[in-house]
């Protein structure tokens, strides 16, 4: 066991973080209620399972929060090099969205402040979503008035962008939902600290995916074997990337 604990710390560190445990949602700026969450996952679940079997299936949307100290600091984030990296929709049909949350003081208390929007779009995804499309759902949906709430203001962009995919991608005749249910269900259910939606795949489950590294399978693969035929046992990972990659086609949008 001592030479398993070694051999993960003596693997190569990912540039970026792993993606979450729930794989459609990374909030590492700890910014979204869990209702937010689980609704982004299990939309995320949905879109794939439904589309996986079509022409250019397998569409995956992925959304992650990020808390920098300031505005330069965004250029330490390259949303194609994370995109490839986790590997986002199977036959290149993924989507990446990146928010940025900077802490600023509104009468002596701190918030987390949304500053910049950045999404990146699968090579397949492309034909399909282009920015000038992208930009019109963000500035209608994220950057508009039409909800207070940080939360709301997420899902309906989510939700529009999955009624794009769903329409101009697969042929839908339409994609419904309703932001005022949404709202019902976010009040009547309250926060809790024990969700794990931000917290990193941990390295075993990582070696799993298909966004571990050969370097990092290689480093790992003969301690896990042993692991399981010890009595590890078997390893199932629900949500996880398609092998989708992207060529840098996206949008940024910063907050005025």
């Amino acid at each position: 066991m001592s030479s398993f604990v070694l051999l993960i710390y003596g693997c190569k560190k990912d540039e970026y973080p792993r993606p979450t445990n729930q794989y459609y949602v990374n909030d590492y700026a700890n910014i979204l209620y869990q209702a937010t969450r689980r609704s982004i996952t299990k939309e995320g679940e949905r879109l794939y399972d439904l589309t996986t079997e079509e022409t250019d299936g397998g569409a995956q949307i992925v959304l992650a929060t990020f808390e920098v100290e300031n505005l330069t600091d965004i250029a330490n984030y390259n949303k194609t090099d994370i995109f490839r990296q986790w590997e986002i929709g199977k036959n290149d049909m993924g989507l990446l969205i990146l928010l940025f949350f900077i802490e600023e003081e509104i009468d002596e208390i701190p918030y987390l402040v949304l500053v910049e929007t950045q999404i990146e779009v699968g090579y397949r995804m492309e034909q399909y979503l282009t920015p000038t499309q992208l930009g019109q759902i963000v500035d209608d949906t994220l950057y508009s008035d039409s909800y207070e709430e940080l939360d709301m203001s997420v899902m309906y962009m989510v939700y529009e962008l999955l009624s794009a995919i769903y329409i101009d991608a697969y042929g839908y005749k339409s994609f419904d939902y309703d932001m005022d249910v949404y709202e019902e269900y976010l009040l009547s259910n309250p926060d809790v600290s024990s969700d794990d939606s931000h917290v990193p795949l941990s390295w075993l489950f990582y070696l799993f995916t298909p966004f571990a590294s050969f370097e990092d399978r290689l480093g790992l693969i003969l301690p896990v074997i042993i692991f399981l035929i010890l009595g590890g046992g078997g390893i199932a990972i629900k949500n996880k990337g398609g092998g989708g990659s992207s060529g840098g086609m996206g949008i940024f949008r910063r907050r005025r």
